[in-house]
C-alpha cells in the first residue's frame, strides 16, 4: 500500500492529527525542569456577549515559531512562542443570524439578533493555498474568514451557508457551535459541515466542497448524511449503502459487513430507517450533523477527507427515530473533489445514550499482518477506539477500555439486525424510572487521542462518569421543541469520575499500559514527544507520563483546570516551549462553557522570559521547517485561573488589547 509522509503540515502533524513532534530536547530525562516563561491575560468578552462564553476553548495551533488562538467571543491572536508578545489581533465582526432556519434554539437569540454562542473546537493553518501562510477561523454564523498568518490581514472571507436558499429536506434547525472543515492544500480543495442542536429541533446534517482555487472559492458539491426530514425518502439509507464501495455497522463485538448480507435482510434493516422524524406537515422531530469539534484528517494523495459524525437527536429519546439513523455516530471517507462516501462504519446503531464520533480523526500507517498500510484511528464517545483500513472502512481491531464500566442499560451497543432494538425509545424502556448509564453525556473518550509513530502506539484517554437519566417526551402535546429527552435538570452524577490512560499498540489494538487518576474526569486531549505523553487534568495538573510504561515522571500544577494539550512548538530561537491556554476554576471536570477570560502562557526549559505585549501588527523572525518535521502540536488548551507571579509584568498587555481592530 502506498504510504504517507512521515511529516506533514503544521502542529500535530496535520492533516494526520497525530498529536506528536519528533524533538529531543524536552524528554524524559528533562522534563521536569519546565517552568512558565510567559503568560497573557485574555481580554474579557464584550458585554453584548455572554459572559459564559469567555476564553480559549479549542486547541492551539503553533507553527514557525507563532502561536495562534480565538477566543469564544471572537477574539483573534497570533503570539510570538518565544516572549509571549502578540504579534497581530482582531476582532471578528459581531456575527448576526437573519434566517428562520437559525433561531433560539440555543442561546435565547432569535433571527437576526447577535450571536453569542461563541463557542470554538478548531482553527486551521494552510502554507500552500494561495502560495501564504493562512489562519483559518470558522465563525459561529458560518462565515470562514482566512487571516495572513504573518499579518493578520484579512486574505479573503465569505458564508459557507446562503441564508436566502432553504436546505432541501431540512425540516429542522441548525446550530452556531462549531460547524466543522478541513482542507486539502494540495488540490485547493475544502470539506465543511454544518452544526445542528441535540434536540428534536435539529437539521438536516450535510457536507460541502469549496474549490479553493477560484476567487471567490466556489461550491463545487453539496450531500447530506441522513434523509429527508419529513420521511419522503424511506429508502434512502438503502441507496446510501448501495452507492459506497464499503458499509460497515459495529454491534458491540464485531462489524457487520452491509454490502455482504442478502438484498432482503438489508432492505428489512435500511428501509424507512429515520421514519418521518415526526414530521407534522411544519416541522420534524429528529435529525444528525457531522461532528461538532476535533480535526478532521486528509490523504492529500487521494483526496479523501476522513471524518467523524455526530449522535442523533434527540439523543436520549427514539421515538421520533427508528432504525439505526445512518450516518449517525459514524466514521467516514468522503472524496473531497465529488462529495461521494467512499466508506462508512457506523459505531453504534440507534443510539440513546449521545456517544458521538466527535473530536479528531488519526490517519497513520501501521504494519498489519505483516504489511503497511494505511490506518484510520478512531476514538468515539461509546468508549471504543478503533482501528481501521484507511481504504475500505474495515474494523482491523477495536480497543473496548476494561475500565470503562458499564451497567445493564448502557452495554451492550443494539445490533442493527435486531428490529425490536432498532425501534427501542429510550435505555429502560419501557420503564419510566430513572436509570443509570455510563458513560454519561459527557461519553467514556471526550478527547482527542495522541499517535507516535515510531513505535505505533495509540495514547487515548477514558474515563467514567456514571449519571442517573429520566427519560421525558419529545413528540405531542406539552412535549417543548427542542427537547432531548430528558429533563433540563438531568443528570445527576451517581458515581465518582475517574480516568484511564491507555497506550494501545496501532498493530493490534493490544493495550501496552494503563495510568489510573482517580476523582477527575477528562475532556480535551494527549500529546507525546520525547518519550513523554501529557495529559492535562481538571485539577489543574499537567502530569508527565513515560510514553513506554505509563509511570508517573512528574507534574507541574498550573492551578486552574486544564482542558486540552500543549501545543509543542519551536521559538524563534529554536528552542522548544509548551503553549497553552487556560480559563475557569480547578475541580474534577473541566468547564463546558466557561466563564473567566484566562490567558495564555508558555513553559519551557529555559524559564521566565520577559513579556511586551504589542498592539502593532508585524511580521516576527521565524524558524522554517520546509525540510524537517513540525515545530509544534495541533491540539492545545487549559482552561485556568492561574496565580503565578508573571502576570502582572504582562497586566498593561491586557488593557491594551482592549483598543483593537475588527476583522473586514
Amino acid at each position: 500500500a502506498a504510504s504517507l509522509p512521515q511529516w506533514s503540515g503544521v502542529d500535530g502533524n496535520y492533516p494526520y492529527n497525530w498529536n506528536y513532534v519528533q524533538q529531543n530536547q524536552i524528554s524524559a530525562s528533562s522534563v521536569n525542569r519546565l517552568q512558565v516563561s510567559w503568560i497573557y491575560p485574555l481580554p474579557t468578552a464584550p458585554p453584548f456577549y455572554s459572559s459564559n462564553f469567555q476564553g480559549v476553548t479549542h486547541p492551539l495551533i503553533a507553527v514557525d515559531g507563532i502561536a495562534y488562538a480565538v477566543t469564544n467571543s471572537h477574539h483573534v491572536l497570533a503570539m510570538n512562542v518565544k516572549t509571549g508578545a502578540a504579534i497581530w489581533q482582531k476582532d471578528l465582526p459581531v456575527l448576526k443570524f437573519n434566517h428562520p432556519q437559525f433561531d433560539n434554539f440555543c442561546c435565547g437569540i432569535g433571527p437576526g439578533g447577535i450571536n453569542i454562542t461563541g463557542h470554538y473546537h478548531d482553527i486551521w493553518y494552510t502554507s500552500k493555498v494561495l502560495g501564504k501562510p493562512l489562519l483559518w477561523v470558522l465563525a459561529n454564523n458560518y462565515t470562514l474568514f482566512a487571516f495572513n498568518a504573518l499579518t493578520g490581514d484579512t486574505d479573503m472571507h465569505w458564508d459557507l451557508i446562503n441564508l436566502r436558499i432553504p436546505v432541501s429536506g431540512n425540516f429542522g434547525r441548525y446550530g452556531t457551535i462549531t460547524p466543522a472543515i478541513a482542507i486539502d492544500e494540495k488540490a485547493g480543495l475544502l470539506l465543511a459541515g454544518s452544526a445542528v442542536s441535540e434536540g428534536t429541533n435539529a437539521g438536516r446534517g450535510y457536507l460541502q466542497g469549496w474549490d479553493l482555487t477560484k476567487s471567490p472559492p466556489k461550491l463545487i458539491w453539496q450531500k447530506y448524511m441522513i434523509p429527508p426530514q419529513d420521511g419522503s425518502d424511506p429508502q434512502w439509507s438503502l441507496k446510501s449503502v448501495q452507492g459506497m464501495s464499503h458499509a460497515y455497522i459495529f454491534n458491540g463485538t464485531a462489524q457487520i459487513d452491509l454490502k455482504s448480507l442478502p438484498a432482503s435482510q438489508l432492505s428489512a434493516m435500511l428501509a424507512n430507517d429515520w421514519g418521518n422524524f415526526g414530521f407534522n406537515g411544519t416541522h420534524s422531530y429528529a435529525g444528525a450533523g457531522p461532528g461538532w469539534g476535533g480535526a478532521w484528517a486528509v490523504d492529500q494523495g487521494t483526496d479523501t477527507a476522513y471524518i467523524g459524525t455526530a449522535q442523533p437527536s434527540p439523543d436520549f429519546n427514539a421515538t421520533s427515530r427508528p432504525g439505526p439513523n445512518l450516518w449517525s455516530d459514524a466514521i467516514m471517507a468522503v472524496d473531497m473533489k465529488t462529495g461521494n462516501f467512499v466508506w462508512a462504519f457506523q459505531t453504534t446503531a440507534h443510539d440513546v445514550w449521545d456517544w458521538d464520533c466527535s473530536w479528531s480523526v488519526l490517519l497513520a500507517n501501521a504494519t498489519i499482518s505483516g504489511q503497511q498500510q494505511k490506518v484510520v484511528y478512531k476514538a468515539c464517545k461509546n468508549g471504543v477506539l478503533y482501528g481501521m483500513d484507511a481504504g475500505t472502512g474495515k474494523m482491523l481491531w477495536y480497543f473496548n477500555a476494561p475500565s470503562i464500566k458499564r451497567p445493564q442499560y448502557s452495554w451492550p451497543i443494539y445490533d442493527p439486525r435486531n428490529s425490536k432494538l432498532m425501534n427501542k425509545p429510550w435505555g429502560n424502556y419501557p420503564s419510566k424510572v430513572p436509570y443509570v448509564t455510563n458513560p454519561g453525556f459527557a461519553g467514556a473518550i471526550e478527547s482527542d487521542p495522541a499517535y507516535d509513530p515510531t513505535t505505533n502506539t495509540v495514547f487515548v484517554a477514558t474515563f467514567n462518569n456514571q449519571m442517573t437519566y429520566e427519560t421525558s417526551c419529545v413528540v405531542g402535546r406539552g412535549c417543548p421543541y427542542g427537547s432531548q429527552g430528558v429533563p433540563n435538570t438531568c443528570c445527576a452524577n451517581s458515581g465518582n469520575l475517574n480516568t484511564t490512560i491507555w497506550a494501545v499498540d496501532g498493530s493490534t489494538g493490544q493495550a501496552k499500559w494503563s495510568h489510573f487518576i482517580d476523582n477527575v474526569g477528562f475532556r480535551g486531549g494527549l500529546a507525546t514527544s520525547g518519550g513523554v505523553v501529557y495529559v492535562i487534568s481538571p485539577d489543574g495538573n499537567l502530569y508527565y507520563l513515560d510514553a513506554l510504561t505509563g509511570k508517573t515522571i512528574g507534574s507541574k500544577l498550573i492551578g486552574a483546570g486544564l482542558v486540552d494539550q500543549p501545543a509543542i512548538a519551536a521559538d524563534s530561537d529554536g528552542n522548544v516551549n509548551l503553549v497553552m491556554a487556560g480559563t475557569g476554576t480547578t475541580g474534577s471536570f473541566a468547564c463546558f462553557t466557561c466563564s473567566t477570560p484566562g490567558f495564555l502562557f508558555a513553559m519551557s526549559l529555559g524559564g521566565a522570559q520577559p513579556a511586551t505585549p504589542t498592539t502593532t501588527t508585524a511580521t516576527t523572525t521565524i524558524v522554517s521547517t520546509a525540510s524537517g518535521p513540525s515545530t509544534g502540536i495541533d491540539q492545545s488548551t487549559f482552561y485556568a485561573v492561574s496565580a503565578v507571579a508573571i502576570v502582572a509584568t504582562i497586566a498593561a498587555g491586557f488593557f491594551a488589547m482592549r483598543q483593537r481592530k475588527a476583522a473586514a
